[in-house]
């Protein structure tokens, strides 16, 4: 079993790395002379390099980095990996089947030329090790190119080792720290330290506007060698070291939950997310009327990657209320939020039934057979949804929002009753064909009759049963599960 190196050895490898293939912080801009091995102890030859990325090569592969966490993202830029190291860097590869070979970091030299940087060389280097495990020994013989290529390719292989490679990717053969055992013995098992980190950060990102407790970092959320109160100091930074004591210490992180409850945390983190998917309606009405972004890194918020983007935070605040329902119960006024949310998003879906492109200022080039769902958002998700394959998630194939709200107790929506009736009758007033009414119709309407027939007596002479549509509708019902 590999061994996490010691704090001093930490505090050695933040600068440019120290390696078995040069000295610390080498980072002349001379041709390689010889091997560089590696910290994974792997060795390379490069080949077809300039010399600034020889010298990048060169410290990055013979660094000796920590990863903190590994976790996977959903954007609208497509999903990706992000490799959060125990600095502000971060390092993610994007899913190679919608963004090709693509891997960047949000370190100042990434961003500045877009060039592989030091933290992506020490991270294809530790890859390379943890999960190729039928690499052949000897030199290998790399140029950027490769690099890319050789990351993106192992993607696929990066889900099923998400607990078990920061610790992989960060541990020494020649280093073994017995201040790790006291950490060990600090922090507990690591099961409970993964729960306590998690509850801290949720308590933790209720006070940045906008990121989620999934994206939060407070700036080091690494793991300090010594259970020792003075070593849990991180300078200049009060919220990295509220985080750090609050895992280790029982008092703090009480203390803690007592004012920043669950109901707290989960209110703001619905609230984020509702900002985001009225960010994203305003992205596609900002491109609908002003036409593409001139700015060459933005990407155009079209009906697909709007659709995308409301699937993937319908998903996130479902994930969340269940997720956290389990740490701690979620108030009644919690979880009729959870289904105002919903419902907010579902009207504004309903709100845009038409062509969008239809009286549009500016000249639109139409792809070749574009179909008419790519020019309504309310086709796209709910009227004609696009038909994918088995492999594809559960929540992108299932009825857009009306099957989550089908799962969910009627106490938690009964409130909005109204305006659920209302989004029926609009879906049925721009019904092509009232004979064969879509799905999420039919599903959407059972749901209420289902609610009213449950609420009311049905001998009582004030209620009045919705009228059928249709003589396909009854065999329709009998169909749903």
């Amino acid at each position: 079993m590999p061994t996490t190196r010691s704090q001093r050895a930490r505090g050695r490898g933040r600068g440019h790395g120290r390696g078995r293939g040069g000295p610390p912080g080498s980072t002349g801009n001379t041709a390689l002379a010889g091997p560089i091995q590696g910290h994974s102890g792997l060795v390379y030859e490069l080949q077809g390099m300039s010399p600034p990325s020889v010298s990048q090569a060169t410290s990055g592969i013979a660094a000796d980095f920590v990863v903190d966490r590994v976790r996977r993202h959903e954007s609208h830029r497509g999903a990706y990996f992000a490799f959060q190291m125990d600095r502000p860097e971060s390092v993610r590869i994007f899913d190679p089947a919608e963004r090709g070979q693509h891997v960047e970091c949000t370190c100042d030299g990434f961003q500045s030329n877009q060039v592989i940087c030091i933290h992506i060389y020490w991270l294809f280097d530790g890859l390379n090790a943890v999960l190729r495990n039928g690499v052949a020994p000897g030199t290998q013989v790399i140029s950027t190119r490769d690099v890319l290529t050789q990351i993106s390719a192992l993607y696929g292989l990066i889900g099923s080792r998400l607990s078990s490679l920061p610790t992989l990717l960060s541990a020494t053969s020649d280093e073994v720290s017995s201040d790790t055992d006291d950490a060990t013995e600090a922090i507990g098992s690591p099961a409970l330290s993964d729960a306590r980190a998690e509850q801290v950060r949720d308590m933790l990102s209720v006070f940045d506007k906008a990121t989620l407790p999934e994206d939060y970092d407070p700036g080091s959320s690494s793991s300090p060698a010594s259970s020792g109160r003075q070593n849990l100091h991180v300078q200049n930074n009060l919220a990295a070291t509220i985080y750090q004591l609050a895992i280790r210490d029982e008092r703090v992180f009480e203390s803690l939950r007592t004012v920043i409850t669950h109901d707290i945390c989960a209110n703001t983190h619905f609230s984020k997310l509702r900002t985001r998917a009225r960010e994203a309606f305003a992205r596609l009405d900002s491109y609908i009327e002003n036409g593409p972004s001139d700015d060459a890194g933005t990407d155009d918020q079209d009906i697909p990657r709007c659709a995308k983007m409301l699937r993937i935070i319908v998903d996130q605040i479902c994930q969340f209320r269940d997720s956290r329902a389990s740490s701690g119960p979620l108030s009644a006024p919690v979880k009729r939020k959870v289904a105002e949310v919903l419902v907010e998003i579902l009207q504004e879906v309903c709100d845009r039934n038409e062509d969008v492109y239809y009286r549009i200022a500016w000249k639109r080039e139409m792809a070749d057979g574009e179909s008419d769902r790519n020019r309504n958002l309310y086709a796209y998700l709910i009227d004609d949804p696009q038909r994918l394959n088995a492999s594809a998630p559960s929540w992108m194939k299932e009825t857009f929002i009306i099957d989550r709200l089908r799962q969910t107790p009627a106490d938690e929506w009964r409130h909005l009753i109204e305006r659920l009736t209302s989004i029926v009758d609009q879906m049925r007033e721009r019904m092509e064909d009232e004979d064969d009414p879509p799905l999420a119709y039919t599903k959407l309407e059972r749901m209420i009759q289902e609610y009213t027939a449950e609420a009311f007596e049905p001998s009582s002479s004030s209620v009045q049963r919705r009228p059928t549509i249709g003589s396909q509708r009854q065999s329709q019902r009998r169909r749903l599960e």
